[in-house]
């Protein structure tokens, strides 16, 4: 009776260990440490070794965004000029991607303003805007993160007459590992494009 019993159990384990649930589990388990131990490509930024904090205080280095396409700028909270119309097109892309497909997409605003963009503001300014802080991050960095950062990007910026910046307006789209896919190179151009191109990538993840 003994012998029985343990036979069944050892059966329930099995099956419960191969449920759906189960496999899937482990599946996703394994996908993403096989993309976490991917070596990254020459291309991508997250090759570099700068570290940023969010607008929680976390401390974290570029790479803790890969997995997942990622729409990326770099401005500053106290601009009144081009910095809104940035942020505002970034939110009208997130809107278009709700409305067309469920995509898995981040947003990542990065300052350029390492002095004055702590992650206390970072953080005001998000709920001022209501973004949403399950897909938006930003993050404050110091002068060499910021410089390295803006090299990577294609990013111009300087210190203007006020105290502000300079700044070129670009958005763009990074792919799950870091390497840039797309640009788009002016504030206030439709979102349809970067959607396309975003829904794009995103399907070959789906497969």
């Amino acid at each position: 009776m003994m012998r029985v019993a343990i036979t069944f159990l050892t059966v329930a384990i099995s099956l419960f260990l191969t449920s759906p649930a189960s496999v899937s589990a482990h599946d996703h388990e394994h996908r993403s440490h096989m993309q976490a131990s991917k070596p990254l490509s020459g291309t991508s930024i997250y090759n570099l070794t700068s570290r940023w904090t969010n607008q929680d205080r976390k401390s974290v280095m570029l790479d803790s965004l890969r997995g997942e396409p990622v729409v990326v700028t770099m401005a500053y909270t106290s601009c009144k000029d081009i910095c809104p119309m940035i942020v505002a097109d970034m939110v009208a892309i997130e809107d278009r991607l709700k409305e067309s497909s469920p995509t898995k997409i981040r947003f990542a605003f990065f300052s350029i303003d390492s002095a004055v963009d702590t992650p206390e503001r970072l953080k005001a300014y998000a709920e001022d805007r209501g973004l949403d802080p399950a897909h938006w991050t930003l993050y404050h960095g110091d002068d060499k993160a910021v410089r390295e950062l803006a090299a990577a990007l294609g990013v111009r910026y300087r210190r203007d007459a006020s105290g502000g910046f300079d700044h070129s307006a670009i958005i763009s789209l990074l792919d799950a590992d870091g390497s840039i896919v797309f640009q788009q190179p002016d504030a206030q151009v439709k979102a349809e494009e970067m959607v396309k191109e975003i829904e794009a990538l995103s399907k070959p993840m789906a497969r």
